[in-house]
């Protein structure tokens, strides 16, 4: 297989992976009801960064590890964080800690023998809150959100009692406190005894019966909950309140909050793994989960220097604490079929608990991961755990394995159109190609274009979209905007009522007028993710500018793959999809429903916005990786080579080949000085 082969296969593996994610974020951050374990989503991330590193550029879509948390739900109001709530990077192991050190010094222009005072904390598994205060006054509390945007949830703040209402001592005028909401195993085991006797909801474990009790829109429900609350960093603060991060935990008890007793300072590697092998030493004896620790720069300076990537702070790490394991039966395994086709198997498991928590099914992935582990169904198998609801399926106890065992036979045929399964050379998926007349494809699409992250949709649920496809009520994605003219019929459906119905119009009526990224997003294109729509939004004035351009070839694939950060498979599905004359059909009635909005252009000012620059040489005042980062701060599109298109080129000690080639095209040569009053200017 050539290496173009192999780059496909994989790309098309890693676009199924990311959906896949993407969708267990939604269920845990949004939904507070993961189907997967910490263990078996971290894995997941790793099997997709590492296929992100595979090839220069790849991939060039929207990436599950540039996201964080998930879209707010509009059950509270959506409020904009004034300083993003980022996630963290994660540590499996010594060598994932000492890289990050190795990282944080290089992107330092440190040397390897040079320390860095780190602070380590456990790592609470629980609901990430922040509070801002005025005046020493609460007056407003979000959770994380999609770590721009946070629910408003101060009603039910108010109600946890380690949460001051009125800060003490000396404070700044204006701050904001971060940290974690959580319950305490002893009120988890209490409050599911409770629930159980009364019929109502056992919560599968403290981090979701804690995220639950927040989302509630009764306060006095939140309140009985006995919720507890570790503050552990600022956000944003009218003034600097400590140089450290450890200072700033003090500062913060000095205000009245508790934070947790085990962090500490080290000063190397060393002692950040003693810390990590004490503490999970302790872990059993806690009151309350944690999934592991976190490691960050103690130097507030140091911290604001390195910055952060698209998600998480270059200056902290989690380091995960290991799972635990138990065996169990596979009693069946299913097929699932998604929006683009991809078969995926699911496992179904004799009941068991492990580390707490109830499971009954897990993903196998794709057939080459049930043939590699050589899963067969009435199979003993080996699950781990590591924090949450569904383990990942570690291996087969096949010294257990029946006499009559067979192995598990992929089905050759779609279990919901009939139509005969493919698996392309470069594709690890098996798929269904028939694509517009596939029930299942249908449905999916209709359940990702209502989606939080596409339309927004609320009142429409999955179960509720399969039952209104089967009675022939929603056929397409425009049907959903012709619901209002069976309103009385809707309201007799079961689980609804005329509230219910009218509150599901509403926010059908909300949605016309959607951003255009939503929009292009919620049409499902394969390769196709919020990144890349957004790219294509601020590119194109409608999304009718953009189908004419392809339909009418004003533009070539070439000229559209020139748009930055467009990659090729993206280019290639937009005009399979729009060139489709199904789906144009569909987009044309849809836009008969839909006036999608343009997006606002980021507002940076500044000498070198729109700059195209390259940087060569070593730089002597900051790394080149910290230079990069801040030219794209300023508005600069920064190229890793020479052509006449770039603007200026940056240069350092020793330059070599991109110099002499910016000289031969005339482009404008400046040193690192020059470069740095240029954008100070």
């Amino acid at each position: 297989m050539n290496n173009k082969k192999i780059k496909n296969k994989l790309e098309m593996e890693w676009s199924t992976l990311n959906e896949e994610l993407k969708r267990h974020n939604y269920l845990y951050h949004s939904q507070d009801s993961p189907e997967i374990s910490d263990f078996e989503y971290d894995e997941k991330i790793n099997k997709l960064r590492h296929l992100e590193k595979l090839f220069p550029n790849f991939p060039n879509k929207e990436s599950i590890l540039n996201k964080v948390g998930f879209t707010p739900s509009s059950n509270f109001k959506k409020i904009k964080h004034n300083m993003k709530m980022l996630s963290l990077d994660n540590a499996f192991s010594e060598k994932d800690v000492s890289e990050f050190i190795i990282r944080i010094k290089r992107y330092l222009n440190l040397s390897k023998d040079d320390e860095i005072e780190f602070f380590s904390e456990p790592k609470i598994d629980g609901l990430s809150i922040s509070l801002n205060y005025f005046d020493g006054n609460l007056f407003q509390s979000l959770t994380r959100g999609d770590g721009e945007y946070g629910e408003d949830v101060t009603e039910n703040i108010k109600k946890v009692k380690d949460i001051p209402l009125k800060l003490s001592g000396s404070y700044p005028k204006e701050i904001e406190i971060r940290g974690e909401i959580f319950m305490e195993k002893s009120d988890f085991i209490k409050i599911n005894e409770m629930n159980q006797a009364i019929g109502e909801k056992v919560f599968s474990n403290p981090r979701n019966a804690a995220a639950g009790s927040i989302r509630q829109k009764n306060s006095k429900i939140t309140e009985s909950r006995n919720l507890k609350f570790f503050a552990y960093a600022i956000g944003y603060s009218s003034e600097r309140i400590a140089s450290k991060q450890s200072t700033i935990l003090e500062r913060i008890n000095g205000f009245g909050f508790r934070t947790n007793k085990h962090s500490i300072i080290c000063k190397n590697l060393d002692e950040l793994i003693r810390n990590f092998n004490q503490i999970k030493e302790l872990r059993s004896n806690l009151e309350y989960d944690i999934d592991g620790l976190v490691h960050k720069v103690n130097e507030i300076i140091l911290q604001e220097r390195l910055g952060s990537i698209s998600k998480s702070p270059r200056w902290a790490i989690a380091q995960k604490l290991p799972s635990d394991k138990v065996e169990t039966k596979i009693i069946g395994i299913d097929v699932q079929v998604g929006r683009t086709g991809a078969i995926t198997p699911v496992a179904r498991l004799q009941q068991v608990t492990v580390g707490g928590v109830v499971v009954s099914n897990a993903s196998l992935h794709n057939e080459d991961e049930i043939k590699r582990k050589d899963i067969r169904i009435n199979d003993i198998v080996v699950l781990e755990r590591a924090g949450d609801v569904i383990p990942h399926i570690l291996e087969v106890s096949k010294s257990k394995r029946l006499s009559n065992s067979k192995p598990f036979i992929f089905p050759l045929s779609c279990p919901s159109c009939g139509s005969k399964l493919h698996k392309q050379d470069d594709d690890a998926i098996i798929r269904c190609s028939n694509t517009n007349f596939c029930n299942a494809q249908i449905v999916e699409r209709i359940k990702h274009f209502i989606s939080r992250d596409a339309m927004n949709i609320e009142g429409l649920g999955e179960k509720q979209i399969e039952v209104f496809f089967n009675k022939g009520i929603l056929q397409k994605i425009p049907d959903i905007y012709n619901l209002y003219k069976i309103k009385e019929q809707l309201i007799k459906e079961k689980g609804y009522g005329e509230k219910s119905i009218n509150n599901l119009l509403q926010s059908i009526e909300n949605s016309k007028d959607s951003y255009l990224d939503k929009v292009i997003f919620g049409l499902g294109i394969r390769f196709v993710g919020k990144k890349t729509s957004r790219i294509l939004a601020l590119n194109f004035s409608s999304l009718y500018d953009l189908m004419n351009s392809i339909i009418n070839e004003q533009i070539h694939e070439n000229s559209l793959s020139e748009i930055d950060q467009i990659g090729e498979k993206s280019v290639r599905e937009l005009y399979k999809f729009f060139r489709d004359n199904s789906n144009f059909k569909i987009v044309e009635e849809l836009l008969t429903h839909v006036k999608p909005k343009q997006i606002e252009k980021p507002k940076i000012v500044g000498n070198v916005v729109g700059k195209k620059v390259v940087f060569t040489g070593t730089l002597e005042k900051i790394s080149r990786s910290e230079a990069k980062n801040i030219a794209e701060n300023k508005g600069a599109i920064v190229a890793s080579s020479i052509s006449k298109n770039i603007d200026y080129l940056i240069i350092g000690d020793k330059p070599g080949s991109k110099k002499k080639k910016a000289i031969e095209l005339g482009i404008q040569i400046i040193t690192e000085n020059e470069w740095i009053n240029l954008i100070n200017d």
